[in-house]
């Protein structure tokens, strides 16, 4: 049954690709192995394991498990990829918003839910994922062009809807890397921006996740696009980028781009400020705003 890529059938695609290729079996001859001897609602064609290796394509109960013999995965591997195949349309919690957003936000959001660790780069704004209700809503505001002004509340609210993935029990580390610049730009006056920093402080101090300040004396900086990298449990889902510019954003998947958003990454984290030298320059612009 054919279907929108979604974050799930992505990683289940995934690893049915690398257990296919480590047992040295071909596109072809596995849709074949699977559909000998069956009826034609358990028959795959090749072309058909393909859109399901991409994630645009879903599996019947019968069809994973016989590519699970085929391909001799592990009971432990077979019970992840029935538990994927099974939850790869389960209707997510965001759907509700899904009349006002687009399909990237839509991804993005899906992502941040199933992602085990998230890292961040903003050379201009606080992470979406770390703003206070006051400081989304000035920087949502100040999207006019893409942002209908009775749909402001519903962005705000969705926006800190997300946050809650940060502190449920599945979710590992978030790491955000962000300029001076951002520390020092009053988004929304100086009160909504004194609170801002106050959450920073917060977050750092609680020491789950990490923040990093890129300060003015390290010289250029490695990007001025936002991007999010997100990291996943199982070695062979990969990792996914998402990049936000003025005139729209990408999901990225492919290694070429993956492997430039994690070099523009590690640049700019080795050049921003320990973590705990990042929240005393926090707390010492707090106190001048």
């Amino acid at each position: 049954m054919a279907g929108r890529k979604t974050v799930r059938s992505r990683r289940l695609g995934r690893r049915l690709k690398a257990l296919r290729e480590a047992a040295g079996i071909s596109q072809e001859a596995l849709a074949a192995t699977i559909s000998q001897g069956c009826a034609a609602p358990v028959r795959l064609t090749q072309s058909a394991l393909s859109r399901v290796e991409s994630g645009l394509a879903r599996l019947g109960t019968e069809q994973l498990a016989r590519i699970i013999r085929a391909v001799g995965a592990d009971p432990a591997a077979a019970v992840g990829l029935e538990e994927l195949r099974a939850r790869a349309d389960e209707r997510g919690w965001w759907q509700d918003w899904s009349h006002l957003i687009t399909n990237i936000v839509e991804m993005a959001t899906e992502l941040e839910e199933e992602a085990s660790t998230i890292r961040t780069y903003d050379a201009v704004f606080v992470q979406g994922l770390v703003q206070t209700e006051g400081y989304a809503r000035a920087v949502i505001e100040s999207s006019r062009a893409f942002v209908r002004p009775h749909h402001v509340d519903t962005r705000v609210e969705l926006r800190m809807r997300r946050q809650r993935r940060l502190s449920e029990p599945s979710f590992g580390a978030l790491t955000v890397v962000l300029t001076e610049a951002s520390l020092h730009h009053a988004v929304g006056g100086r009160l909504v921006m004194t609170a801002q920093l106050a959450k920073l402080c917060q977050i750092g101090e609680e020491r789950r996740h990490a923040i990093h300040v890129l300060p003015y004396a390290r010289g250029p900086w490695p990007g001025v696009s936002s991007f999010v990298l997100y990291g996943f449990p199982h070695p062979d889902d990969g990792e996914v980028g998402h990049v936000d510019g003025d005139l729209g954003a990408q999901i990225y998947e492919d290694r070429e781009p993956i492997s430039a958003l994690n070099y523009m990454f590690h640049s700019a984290l080795a050049q921003a400020l320990p973590a705990s030298e990042s929240l005393d320059l926090i707390h010492t612009v707090m106190k001048e705003m």
